[in-house]
């Protein structure tokens, strides 16, 4: 096996799920290089395997799939600052949505035998994949990907606890580590330098040596002589997927800071809470849960169809776990999550991502003289620890995210510069993600390579290579048990008469994708039918109701336990309550 800190999948990534008696709640080692423990919790499917199989993309589509994926990346062109059109959402709402899928769902973008994208081709039938296929994350909003989840199982060693252990604060225990930044300047911004995720270079060599141990038989020696040698740079939080760009990284450090200085606001203030980490890991996820519905979910999903959800309590999620436990023999209701969630619809982040980004005066509009004028895509990837930092160990200080250029959208780009808006929910990726040189470094062969980095390519094999119904097959499903009220879109390519290429190939193709339209291309289609600023309704539905559903499956969520800011003893610095994602980067003291 060879790892990588890459997260969406090399060619080499063949990260194998562990299997567990059924009916056994316990954690199993993390299996991929991860601090989390692995959940190794269900996927099912929200559409009843059928045997009709215009239901789905015919096996033979694959060179059609792999057309389509290309239309849906243009060329390059530096000077179109519109390559890509503008959303009027702005920009942390894409990363954000990466750091949920990675709170809730892994290992549907991974090599396995389950599924792989060279082939792309099912090897197995659905209620195979629904069996074997299992998902590393805890389908809760716990927040394990920034705590480590819960040490408990048969499997369990005392290596896996320490370096668990080891995300905490070693003189602080109540507070989570940090890492702080190399002096290599100017700062964005006046706030201290301590906003770089923890890496294993600070850690103790008790925690170096648990967490070589844990990855020792899994690797080759080559393989383990190497990633031994970038241990140092290596962060140490739950999941290293939110180390694989530094935008995600530093909202992954934003929940750090939140922690810490809960701790800091409940020992300064008469709230009667203690100010120990229980409290602060309480009141971190509540407010983090609250922001999922309110800042989150009613700005990226369809207002209408999240108030019938919320209305509905989640009904047919409730139905679909329902029927999953019914399929797999399970005596209770189970934990599943879709796969139509994972693997389709909720990729539609995907389309939002900016070729480049105003990221901060350094790199972006700047008073003075920038380094850069704006920061490229691929620099965001140089600067984590998988990137290598350019040579260095740790993030340097004037690489530090200025939030205020991600959290209020403005949409002006008169200048020539990155507008502050994420790109709209549609059917075209930024250039950049034609080919992520982050991406099967190590693959010898070009073209499974050239596969592997092109990010549309990989998710319409993923869709197909996991039995992922079509768009209309879905839709007319949940339309037939009361969950959506509009009828299928029998024509997408009747969306499309701004893009001839794409609507004639879509018309002309042998697979009649414009009538079976793969399930991811058919949500983001469909958003990008309503303006591009938010999801349609089938979209919608299937967000909402997987994160609506999974909230009220824990009854010691925000949204069960009617929560809000208000009901919190912390207070953000203007005094009012945290209500915003503005206002939860300002408490946790990474944004003036």
């Amino acid at each position: 096996m060879t790892l990588f800190v890459q997260s969406h999948g090399g060619s080499n990534r063949t990260s194998k799920p562990e299997t567990r008696a059924t009916a056994a709640p316990n954690a199993l080692v993390p299996a991929t290089g991860d601090v989390a423990v692995d959940e190794s919790a269900d996927f099912g499917y929200l559409f009843p395997p059928s045997g009709n199989p215009g239901d789905y993309i015919s096996d033979d589509a694959l060179a059609e799939l792999d057309e389509l994926g290309d239309l849906m990346v243009p060329a390059e062109d530096n000077a179109n600052t519109q390559v890509t059109p503008d959303s009027s959402l702005p920009p942390v709402m894409t990363y954000w949505g990466q750091f949920l899928d990675h709170e809730l769902t892994a290992r549907t973008d991974r090599e396995t035998d389950i599924s792989k994208i060279d082939t792309a081709v099912p090897t197995m039938s659905a209620a195979e994949i629904e069996t074997k296929l299992k998902n590393a994350r805890t389908p809760r909003f716990d927040l394990d990907s920034v705590y480590g989840g819960l040490p408990v199982g048969a499997d369990i060693t005392p290596d896996v606890v320490t370096v668990i252990s080891g995300m905490r604060h070693p003189t602080h225990p109540e507070k989570m580590r940090v890492g702080t930044a190399e002096n290599i300047g100017p700062m964005p911004d006046a706030l201290d330098p301590h906003r770089d995720l923890p890496r294993f270079q600070q850690v103790q060599q008790e925690v170096k040596d648990a967490y070589l141990n844990i990855l020792r038989d899994k690797l080759t020696p080559d393989d383990f002589a190497k990633f031994e040698a970038g241990l140092p740079q290596r962060a140490i939080i739950g999941d290293m997927r939110n180390d694989e760009n530094l935008v995600i990284a530093q909202f992954h450090l934003s929940f750090l800071r939140f922690h810490n200085k809960v701790v800091d606001y409940l020992e300064s203030h008469e709230t009667g809470w203690l100010p120990d980490f229980h409290a602060a890991q309480a009141l971190t996820r509540l407010h983090y849960q609250w922001l999922i519905v309110d800042g989150y979910l009613k700005g990226i999903c369809d207002p209408a169809v999240v108030d019938a959800v919320l209305a509905a309590k989640a009904q047919h999620f409730f139905d679909f776990r329902a029927a999953h436990a019914t399929r797999v023999g399970a005596e209770t209701l189970g934990n599943a999550m879709a796969l139509e969630f994972s693997v389709a619809a909720f990729r539609f982040g995907h389309t939002m991502v900016r070729d480049a980004y105003d990221y901060n005066k350094n790199f972006g509009r700047s008073s003075g003289t920038p380094i850069l004028p704006k920061a490229p895509f691929d620099e965001l990837f140089r600067f984590t620890g998988g990137g290598g930092f350019r040579g260095g160990q740790r993030l340097p200080e004037n690489w530090i995210i200025d939030w205020n250029r991600f959290v209020v959208a403005d949409g002006d780009d008169s200048d020539g510069l990155p507008a502050r808006v994420a790109r709209n929910i549609d059917t075209l990726l930024a250039p950049p993600l034609g080919d992520l040189h982050n991406e099967a470094v190590d693959e010898a062969n070009p073209n499974i390579k050239a596969l592997f980095r092109h990010l549309a390519k990989r998710n319409l094999r993923r869709g197909l290579s996991l039995r992922l119904p079509t768009g209309q097959a879905l839709h007319a499903h949940l339309k037939s048990v009361g969950a959506l009220n509009s009828d299928p879109i029998v024509n997408v390519a009747d969306l499309l008469d701004n893009k001839p290429d794409l609507k004639a190939f879509l018309e002309g193709s042998q697979s009649r994708m414009f009538e079976r339209t793969p399930l991811w291309f058919y949500c983001l289609a469909e958003a990008e039918a309503t303006g591009g600023n938010h999801l349609g309704e089938l979209g919608s539905w299937i967000v909402a109701s997987t994160f609506i559903g999974t909230l009220l499956a824990d009854p010691d969520s925000a949204l069960s336990l009617d929560f809000t800011p208000q009901d919190s003893p912390l207070r953000a610095p203007d005094g009012g309550p945290i209500d915003s994602i503005a206002k939860w980067m300002q408490f946790a003291l990474v944004m003036e």
